[in-house]
């Protein structure tokens, strides 16, 4: 009867809890409301793992670690600050601690980056496959810090103004344009010394 009844309320209308109110849910103790809220925020919680880490299996490990912690301490959440704002410094921790901690530089590669700009027009010069893309970030961020690479994601993959990463990251404006600048500079100097060829699309951007 239960089934039916869900079936009837009409599909365009909002009927499902919002982020908030499915926290107070699953502190009251109901653990269906947490499978719930896994499944709300998979796809995005994978999707920024695998844009800071590159990789697909360990974007896969770290998104469950995040899960367990935010189950550990959902708890720890104020409820005034946008939920996916407190979701999202917890991946970024978790995803900053892994960099840290990986001793192989071979699975550093952020797939998706637009670290330079992939076109077949013949005026760009240089057609830049997909691959290369890939080589390329792995040589060329191999001297940033792990948080320095996440800000560059963060603000170049999911166009994330200094602002927000910040609220984020729970540090100042003004630290996350060092950090990105610094990123960025860098970046541009590695494609110099090692891919000059992809030095002026950078310059172009």
């Amino acid at each position: 009867m239960a089934a039916v009844l869900r079936l009837m309320i009409p599909t365009k209308e909002s009927v499902e809890p919002d982020d908030r109110q499915l926290v107070e849910t699953i502190r009251g103790g109901d653990a269906d409301a947490f499978e719930v809220l896994v499944r709300r925020k998979t796809s995005k919680v994978y999707a920024l793992c695998y844009r800071i880490i590159g990789n697909a299996e360990d974007a896969k490990d770290i998104s469950q670690l995040v899960f367990l912690k935010l189950w550990e301490n959902l708890e720890k959440y104020d409820k005034q600050y946008a939920f996916d704002t407190w979701l999202y410094r917890m991946v970024t921790n978790v995803a900053i601690d892994f960099m840290r901690n990986r001793q192989s530089r071979e699975n550093a590669v952020n797939s998706n980056l637009r670290l330079v700009r992939t076109s077949s027009d013949p005026e760009q010069g240089v057609v830049v496959q997909h691959k290369e893309v890939e080589a390329v970030f792995e040589e060329v961020s191999a001297t940033l810090s792990p948080k320095q690479k996440t800000i560059f994601v963060m603000n170049q993959m999911d166009d994330m103004p200094s602002a927000e990463i910040a609220r984020v990251l729970g540090c100042r404006e003004s630290t996350v344009r060092n950090h990105l600048f610094n990123a960025r500079k860098a970046m541009q100097q590695q494609l110099e010394k090692r891919f000059p060829e992809y030095a002026r699309l950078w310059r172009q951007r």
